[in-house]
């Protein structure tokens, strides 16, 4: 379900993209160091937003190095690590083992009972520490499961339940900014939700699998326009909320992911190819 918040590669300075890298690789080595080896496979790019966004927002005093990785033994990259490093590591932890749960209810295949049984070792750490998140995001999960098991066609309700988990990840901390990361998150996580189910129809129609958009022709126009004026309206929102948190740092990165990033990747699903065409962040480190 994840992945649908990227930069776009060739719009970013090499400065900012290395700066970008940056944050990705501390994730990348975060998730290693404080939820074992097999975390780091559930690297992906939309908790790197979390990272870059909450950064700015909170501007917390960083580690710096340069380092090795497997992907490029020889050259060093730099690994960028802050207080918001860890937190994102945790909830990255915390979505994968319930996305593998739920993987596991669905369809209980061998390969998604392995991953979730050799994966559930790096949850503890994540959960002792933001038990009220994990139980929040459990939550969510728990209702957006009772949707799906009634093939609710409302998709308001489900999407906006997964906005609902996303805007919980976003709001870091109760002051001041947690209200409008809250509606960042949401509008971030209806857009995950609802793209996700676009491009997944045809396939969970083979399978006999829920999807919101079941009585609609897939790729059909009729569908493509109602997927592009759901995701239009919260981009729009989701924007505008960014504006208003009138950060200093990480500018050039962000705009770049809300006004580029995200819209190439949403209007290559509905009208392209559907192969990522953003640029990619290689790991793992």
């Amino acid at each position: 379900m994840f992945g649908y918040v990227k930069i776009n590669k060739m719009d970013l300075t090499f400065r900012e993209y290395e700066h970008y890298k940056s944050y990705y690789c501390g994730l990348c080595k975060t998730l290693k160091r404080n939820h074992g080896q097999i975390s780091r496979f559930s690297l992906n790019y939309d908790i790197t937003f979390l990272i870059v966004l909450l950064s700015a927002v909170y501007n917390p005093e960083a580690k710096v190095t340069e380092e090795v990785c497997i992907a490029n033994p020889i050259k060093k990259k730099k690994v960028q690590v802050n207080e918001i490093t860890e937190y994102a590591a945790a909830m990255n932890v915390l979505l994968t083992h319930f996305k593998l749960e739920d993987n596991v209810k669905d369809d209980g295949g061998i390969k998604d009972k392995l991953a979730y049984n050799v994966y559930k070792g790096s949850l503890k750490e994540a959960y002792d520490k933001y038990r009220e998140k994990a139980e929040y995001i459990k939550k969510c999960l728990s209702e957006l499961e009772k949707l799906e098991k009634e093939e609710s066609t409302d998709l308001d309700d489900v999407s906006n339940t997964f906005g609902n988990l996303m805007g919980e990840i976003f709001a870091y901390k109760k002051d001041e900014f947690e209200d409008r990361l809250r509606e960042i998150g949401f509008n971030i996580g209806k857009y995950i939700y609802v793209l996700d189910a676009y491009e997944d129809l045809e396939e969970d129609i083979q399978k006999g699998r829920y999807n919101p958009f079941k009585g609609y022709e897939p790729k059909s126009d009729e569908l493509k326009k109602k997927v592009e004026r759901i995701i239009s309206m919260s981009l729009g929102i989701l924007g505008r909320n960014i504006d208003m948190l009138k950060v200093k740092r990480n500018v050039g990165i962000i705009e770049n992911i809300i006004y580029s990033g995200v819209y190439l990747r949403y209007k290559n699903i509905l009208y392209g190819d559907g192969k990522d065409k953003n640029g990619d962040v290689s790991h793992i480190n």
